[in-house]
């Protein structure tokens, strides 16, 4: 049936909406602006070289982790809510199962972001160093053997925090799709998004940080980044309408 949006969920959905936008945000400019890069990222020395070298190597992966968790432990949470009062019993089973997806994405990408952004960070400082000479040779040998283990830790973490988050993507997309609430073509989007996220993290699984461009994870990003802004603006427009379907 249809009934006014109760009051109680308006703040529920800002707070969902204001979340993925400025997360997505927050995000991005962590990652473009401060966290820096190399041109082959599978060329440990070269890379780990400018990462010693970095001031705000840890201050950019915080933010980077405030900016996914406000996503994941705002925005989805703000979503689930919104399509658990959906008059579809699937959309409303989906909503709790991508729910507790999120909840897992956000733990994940936890624990990836101390691996990355804590211990990688340590352990190449220490490498970078110790120094070159020759009876310091082993030491340094040794350092890199450690920092490499902590990247390799990280590689592992990141194919599957990125096939988790596609799976929230599939799953919040599917709900949306079977719900009244949103319009069915943000939730084909989000489907699609999710698929070639999944995709991304496989990719990460078997190859690693590409040193060359990875079609795959420039499809997912150039996709997931807006089916976000996507979800963000239309959660903010159901803050504004008399009437949404509730059960």
């Amino acid at each position: 049936m249809q009934q006014n949006t109760p009051d109680l969920e308006r703040p529920m959905l800002r707070m969902g909406s204001v979340a993925f936008l400025a997360g997505l945000v927050i995000a991005v400019v962590s990652t473009i602006v401060f966290h820096p890069t190399g041109e082959d990222l599978m060329d440990n020395p070269v890379i780990f070289a400018v990462y010693a070298e970095d001031d705000l190597w840890i201050a950019s992966h915080i933010g980077q982790f405030a900016g996914i968790l406000l996503i994941f432990a705002a925005g989805f949470v703000a979503l689930h809510r919104l399509l658990a009062r959906s008059e579809s019993g699937s959309a409303e089973a989906l909503a709790w199962l991508g729910l507790v997806a999120a909840i897992i994405t956000a733990s994940t990408f936890t624990i990836l972001q101390a691996v990355d952004g804590i211990a990688l960070k340590v352990a190449v400082d220490t490498w970078y160093a110790a120094p070159p000479s020759a009876d310091a040779g082993e030491e340094k040998a040794i350092a890199l053997r450690v920092a490499e283990g902590i990247r390799w830790t990280e590689w592992g973490i990141q194919a599957y925090y990125r096939m988790l988050q596609g799976t929230v993507a599939v799953i919040f997309g599917v709900a949306i799709a079977k719900s009244a609430l949103l319009s069915r073509w943000i939730g084909a989007v989000g489907v699609f998004a999710g698929a070639v996220t999944i995709a991304a993290g496989v990719v990460v699984a078997y190859v690693g940080f590409s040193s060359v461009r990875d079609p795959v994870a420039d499809l997912s990003t150039l996709i997931l980044y807006p089916w976000i802004i996507i979800l963000g603006i239309f959660m903010w427009r159901k803050t504004r309408v008399k009437k949404m379907v509730a059960r």
